[in-house]
């Protein structure tokens, strides 16, 4: 049996369509043919590729485990003292390394830029989100903050936090920077450290993240909805009760990834595949 193509098997295909024909002829000489279109498309790119992660510990990947007793010092900085979970689990370096996956004829960048015991409502922290973003190194914020303002189980706090929240998302604007708003992850009152216990931070995350949920939408920002992408599952928290668990910052990587391909991937234009054999001849 032998079998032509064209053009022949292993000839290099450029981006568009193109038309296969083949032609098989078999030891009693009967042949037959056959057509198929092949569609090459442009890899997947992204409109714009550097970002900036802005946040409290969470962004910055603290580990949840190293706890200590408290101290004064340490409850009013919040959270025991900051050690990091290796690179490759931290959020930000998780995400760069699947938009670089995807977007492989890009360089996508992720700076990690979260502050441990950060509150979205202290004035220093819009200070530090306008320094940063000033720099204009950046075309997108991703932003999710507010676990410390809520970490003392104080609702009178939220509006201070959704009002900062609402100043660095107008910020970006202003000057050409787009941000992503995410709400914060689930806490686990099972497993909190002894710096929250009493302090029922727990009960505020939902209602506060209903409220980032309506920040977004009226600021028309896209939201990056980790509360949700987590479905209640404490088992992404780690022992803290606090902190992401290795599978929970992943988690939370996933969702920015989402959002971000979901807004800013250039589409490439639908592949089509079609075959058609040709009539068998008579036997």
């Amino acid at each position: 049996m032998t079998t032509t193509c064209t053009p022949a098997a292993g000839s290099p295909f450029t981006v568009g369509q193109k038309t296969v024909t083949c032609a098989v002829t078999d030891a009693l000489q009967r042949a037959d043919s056959c057509s198929f279109t092949v569609t090459v498309l442009t890899p997947p790119k992204l409109s714009t590729t550097s970002f900036l992660a802005f946040g409290d510990s969470i962004t910055y990947g603290e580990d949840g485990q190293n706890s200590v007793a408290p101290t004064a010092s340490l409850m009013s900085s919040r959270f025991h003292p900051s050690v990091q979970v290796p690179l490759s689990q931290r959020y930000p370096q998780e995400l760069k390394q699947s938009l670089a996956d995807r977007y492989r004829t890009q360089n996508p960048d992720v700076r990690n830029a979260g502050q441990p015991g950060e509150a979205a409502g202290d004035a220093s922290t819009l200070r530090r989100f306008m320094a940063l973003t000033a720099t204009r190194q950046y075309s997108v914020v991703l932003i999710m903050e507010g676990t410390n303002d809520i970490f003392y189980g104080d609702a009178s706090r939220e509006p201070a936090a959704l009002d900062g929240l609402r100043a660095m998302i107008r910020n970006a604007k202003g000057i050409g920077v787009r941000p992503y708003l995410a709400t914060i992850p689930p806490t686990n009152p099972t497993a909190c450290d002894p710096v929250c216990r009493g302090r029922d931070p727990w009960s505020l995350v939902s209602g506060f993240n209903d409220g980032i949920r309506s920040l977004a939408m009226s600021e028309g920002v896209p939201l990056v909805d980790v509360y949700q992408a987590f479905g209640g599952n404490l088992a992404l928290i780690g022992p803290d009760g606090l902190h992401p668990a290795a599978d929970g910052y992943a988690k939370i990587a996933e969702t920015f990834f989402t959002a971000i391909r979901q807004t800013l991937e250039i589409s490439s234009a639908s592949g089509v595949r079609t075959l058609r054999l040709g009539t068998p001849p008579a036997s």
